[in-house]
Formats: C-alpha cells, sequence, structure tokens
C-alpha cells in the first residue's frame, strides 16, 4: 500500500505449536489493518472468540480499504485526508463491536487478546491524536539504555482454514500464494502431544485478592510517537491482553505496548522482578481481554510512520519461549518477510512451542523511485 510518506507492506504466520490440539490464534493481514489475537477457553470459546475479534477489524479494513495509488500520484497533503482510512473512534468502534460479539457468542466461556496497527487518518478537528504533553511515563527498549518517546496510553469473512492446521497467511502485496504456503513449516512433522488445560485466563478474582497489593496510578490510556503537525495519517497501535507490539528502528527492538497480566501488575508494584516473573505459576494469567467480563478497554497509541521501521505483532506463543534479544536478531538478520516469520516461529518451535505461536510484520519502506 502507496502512501505519501513511502510505502506499508505486511506479512503474517499462525502455527499451532507442539503442545496444543487446537489453534485459538487468529492473524489478519488487509492493506490497512494487522492484528494477533489469542483467543482462551479451548475450541469452543477460545478459538471463536479470536475469530469474531478478527473478522471485526476485517470488516473495518473493508470499510476503509485506504488507496493504492501509483508512484507519484499519492494525494497532496492537504487533500489527504480524504484518503478512505478510519479515524481513531472507527477503530475504537470495531473493537467494541468484537467485546459485544464475542460476549453474546459465548458469554463468560472465553475471551480473546488482541494486538493491532492500523493506519488511520486525521480528523477534521485533529481530535485523532493525544496532546504530546499528557505523556507521563517511558516504555522499555530492548538492547538500549535511550528510551524512546512513551507509548503508552468493538458473519466470519475470513478464509480461515480448520483449527489444528498450520496456516499461514499470505504476504501481500508481493508473495504469491503458492510462494507463501512454500514458506510454511511442515505442520505433518509436528503431531500434538497433548491439549493441555488453557494456561490464559482472565482473572478478576486475583485482581479483588490482590487489590490492594496492586492499587497503582492508573497508566494513560493514550500516546503519541513524533510530532504531528501537519501530517494526515498515523500508525494506530492497541492492545488488550498479553499481546505485544513491538518496533525495530536503526536495528534497536523496542517493545511498544504494556501487558495487561497478573504478573505485569506485580512487577509495576515492585512485588516481583521481571526475571521472577519469568517463572511465577501465574504468569499466563491476564487481566484484560475483550469478551471475558471486567476491563476490555483496549491501550491506544499513534506513531509516525518513517521509512526503515518494522513492526511487530505477536502472541504470547513467541514472546513466552525467545528472548526479546533473539526477536531483535532475527527481525534484524531477515528483511525477507517470510524468512523472518518463519525463523521467529522455528525459534519459538525449537524453545518449546508450548502454545500456538502467531507473528506478524509491517514493513515502512520508502517511496518508490
Amino acid at each position: 500500500m502507496r502512501f505519501g510518506f513511502g510505502q506499508v507492506h505486511a506479512g503474517g504466520a499462525t502455527d499451532i505449536g507442539l503442545r496444543r490440539a487446537v489453534n485459538e490464534d487468529a492473524v489478519l493481514v488487509t492493506e490497512t489493518v494487522f492484528a494477533v489475537a489469542d483467543g482462551m477457553g479451548g475450541h469452543e470459546a477460545g478459538d471463536l472468540a479470536s475469530r469474531l475479534g478478527i473478522a471485526a477489524l476485517n470488516e473495518l479494513a473493508v470499510a476503509f480499504p485506504g488507496t493504492d495509488a501509483a508512484p507519484g500520484d499519492s494525494p497532496p497533503a492537504e487533500e489527504q485526508s480524504a484518503v478512505s482510512l478510519p479515524h481513531a473512534q472507527d477503530v475504537l468502534d470495531a473493537v467494541t463491536q468484537a467485546d459485544d460479539r464475542i460476549r453474546e457468542a459465548i458469554g463468560a466461556r472465553g475471551g480473546t487478546t488482541l494486538c493491532a496497527l492500523v493506519l488511520v487518518g486525521l480528523e477534521d478537528n485533529g481530535g485523532a491524536w493525544p496532546a504530546t504533553d499528557s505523556l507521563t511515563s517511558k516504555l522499555p527498549v530492548i538492547g538500549s539504555q535511550n528510551n524512546e518517546p512513551p507509548a503508552t496510553t468493538t458473519a466470519l469473512r475470513l478464509p480461515l482454514p480448520p483449527p489444528g492446521t498450520a496456516r499461514y497467511l499470505q504476504d501481500a502485496p508481493e508473495v504469491a500464494p503458492d510462494e507463501a504456503a512454500g514458506d510454511a513449516p511442515d505442520a505433518a512433522t509436528r503431531r500434538p502431544l497433548h491439549d493441555p488445560e488453557p494456561t490464559t485466563d482472565v482473572l478478576p478474582r486475583y485482581r479483588a485478592a490482590s487489590e490492594k497489593l496492586l492499587e497503582q496510578p492508573s497508566p494513560i490510556s493514550a500516546a503519541v510517537d513524533g510530532d504531528l503537525a501537519g501530517d494526515q495519517m498515523r500508525l494506530m497501535l492497541l492492545n488488550v491482553g498479553d499481546s505485544r507490539g513491538y518496533r525495530l528502528r536503526d536495528g534497536v527492538l523496542s517493545q511498544l505496548t504494556r501487558d495487561h497480566s497478573a504478573v505485569q501488575e506485580l512487577i509495576d508494584a515492585g512485588v516481583i522482578t521481571e526475571a521472577e516473573a519469568m517463572i511465577h505459576p501465574q504468569r499466563n494469567l491476564i487481566t484484560r481481554a475483550l469478551g471475558a467480563g471486567g476491563n476490555s478497554v483496549p491501550d491506544t497509541q499513534f506513531h509516525a510512520p518513517r521509512p526503515g521501521d518494522r513492526y511487530l505483532l505477536c502472541t504470547d506463543g513467541l514472546t513466552g519461549e525467545v528472548e526479546p534479544a533473539v526477536i531483535e536478531q532475527i527481525l534484524h538478520n531477515h528483511p525477507e518477510r517470510s524468512k523472518a516469520l518463519s525463523a521467529l516461529i522455528d525459534a519459538a518451535l525449537a524453545s518449546g512451542g508450548r502454545d500456538n505461536i502467531s507473528v506478524l510484520i509491517v514493513d515502512v519502506e520508502a517511496p518508490s523511485s
């Protein structure tokens, strides 16, 4: 997809892993909307929850397909607001719709995390972008001591294959379907050992029991990256649960999202360290999800597209198995998206593959000459 600042290309992949009988993850790659979701509650609930969440965002992408102007034909800055892109409120409405559909479909039997990156347009009154002086905190930058500017802040139509199979989405627009399929690992060589009890759950009871211990000022709900003056579009990143968003810029990987999880709250309260969180018995318990009761409001942030940036969206099937430094190395060493996707999934499988694994890469490239 070509825009005035350059081009945006993306590819995604999901794999059942080595221990699960059902893949409860779902991935969406369109021209303007990119997302991963990690369902909870088994095939009858979690798988449906993640697909419903992704379907709502797919409908958003259909309603706002963006533009595909030829090089040099991008609308001038004063006309880019007319490009078919959603506003920030349209994205939040789609998430709310997803939340409502999941609750109606499965009650409290399951839910899903969500991490999405959406190209959004500037509203006429400038209301899409939060004020920069409202930012009060910073998120970690992996492999660097210099933190980035802070980045914190609702009918299924997808051609989804049967559960329990490895599925790779087409890397659009330059990879053909047969080439994308050829990059997929051989699912036949990986037989699920068993279908263990779900290891991810939403814990309103845990929050209630730990209310005093975890009582901290709430983080701001939105953030902005870069100078917004005169710009007409942004990358809107949002997350609910423990699926994550990262950005590789100038060879340095930054974690942009903050997990909504029991251990993250314990870390924030100073009760445990990040190293202790890796082995904590409740490390897979999340405190926010779509359709599962309690808080389902996403954290949102806005980023200025910069040529050379590489964004990674992933479920905890990757981050629970692969160290951030290894993720950074893979993203840096594999400029071709299909190879980077395969390498990330292979790394998670080599580390145990205990959960479903979903990864999505969005590359911002300079305009074609």
